[in-house]
């Protein structure tokens, strides 16, 4: 039996891609940080070909939580609550993550006062950058929103594609690296994917008005990142230029990159109403999607947990190791991040009954 409630149905579909865009993130950090994205060029082997093929399919995972976020928060109002609890979230895994560690003797580098900024004021020191621009931008919530539902539609339209072309036409097109651009890690590209976001919560998708079509312009750009990748490398080795776009096929702010996380989250809209039990569990794991993210990419264990599962030199195994390695730790960081998570909740939602008891 199919949920009832409409809202519930579309919420259920978007929540699951929520989960699947944080399991993306943990590929891009298992695919990086475990030293398995070589030179493509340099390196044309199966396994490389395979690596940054799972970087394509997964690198717009961050897009895609920013459209989530604009599609969700642009009709939300601004909760101080939340606010607080999402910097005590943050905290708990930094400074939390740090202590244990530290009494496991895991963890003895430097432990001056400045660096210890890190840990308890992880929002300030940018210590995940994603974060830092997310909590300015729920801050600014009823600013947006305000704004957002003052304006016309044409007017929002005119003003998102300004913003693009600034931020992600000349930086995708021209053979030159833009002084401004900062790869899609800023406050205004999160800015720009939000309010994408809130442009299709508002008018909906004209063009991606089927599952079918979102799915091929999520896996045909895809291609085109990987295909951009090789080409940019392979001009790199044999003419000497475009050194200074090495990366550019895979940056946030990359325009086949953006229209990956459109493609999908268009498809995620349109997929048919999620069944009743596992839309329930869908909804049940998706809140603690954010500190799986956190738990996995805090300054204690950002390097650290790639070599549990032996990812380095990896690329020189026959292709079903990498893969099963790949995917062991993928799954496995998702599980425990999850389990982490909840255990979080648990520990929060306790803490208020107490402090409402008290009160």
């Amino acid at each position: 039996m199919a949920l009832t409630n409409n809202k519930s149905k579309r919420n259920a579909n978007i929540e699951l891609l929520r989960i699947i865009s944080m399991i993306m993130v943990t590929m891009l950090h298992a695919l990086d940080k475990g030293g398995l994205l070589v030179n493509i060029v340099d390196n044309p082997g199966v396994n490389t070909w395979v690596a940054w093929g799972l970087e394509a399919l997964s690198i717009s995972a961050v897009n895609i939580f920013m459209l989530i976020s604009g599609y969700f928060l642009i009709d939300s109002k601004f909760k101080l609550s939340r606010f607080f609890e999402l910097i005590g979230q943050t905290i708990f895994y930094t400074l939390g993550a740090f202590i244990v560690c530290y009494a496991l003797g895991i963890n003895k580098g430097e432990t001056d006062v400045y660096w210890m900024l890190n840990y308890i004021l992880p929002i300030h020191m940018k210590v995940f950058w994603f974060i830092t621009s997310y909590v300015v931008l729920y801050a600014l919530l009823p600013i947006i929103s305000e704004g957002v539902h003052r304006i016309t539609q044409k007017q929002l339209g005119t003003m998102l594609i300004i913003l693009l072309v600034y931020e992600c036409a000349f930086k995708s097109f021209l053979p030159f690296r833009m002084y401004t651009d900062e790869h899609g890690y800023s406050f205004i590209w999160y800015l720009i994917v939000f309010l994408v976001g809130a442009y299709l919560k508002l008018y909906g998708f004209k063009i991606l008005n089927t599952p079918a079509k979102g799915l091929l312009l999520y896996f045909v750009s895809c291609l085109f990142i990987l295909a951009e990748h090789f080409t940019i490398g392979y001009i790199i080795k044999n003419f000497g230029h475009l050194e200074e776009l090495a990366g550019l096929a895979y940056e946030y702010n990359n325009f086949f990159v953006l229209t990956a996380a459109l493609g999908i989250f268009a498809a995620f809209i349109h997929f048919k109403d999620m069944k009743e039990a596992p839309g329930k569990v869908v909804c049940f794991l998706s809140p603690m999607a954010l500190g799986v993210y956190l738990f996995q990419e805090n300054q204690t264990l950002r390097y650290r947990w790639q070599p549990w599962f032996k990812l380095q030199g990896s690329l020189q195994s026959p292709l079903y190791v990498l893969l099963g390695k790949v995917l062991l730790a993928v799954i496995c960081m998702y599980l425990i991040g999850t389990a982490v998570d909840y255990l979080r909740i648990l520990l929060f939602n306790g803490i208020k009954k107490a402090a409402s008891k008290k009160s």
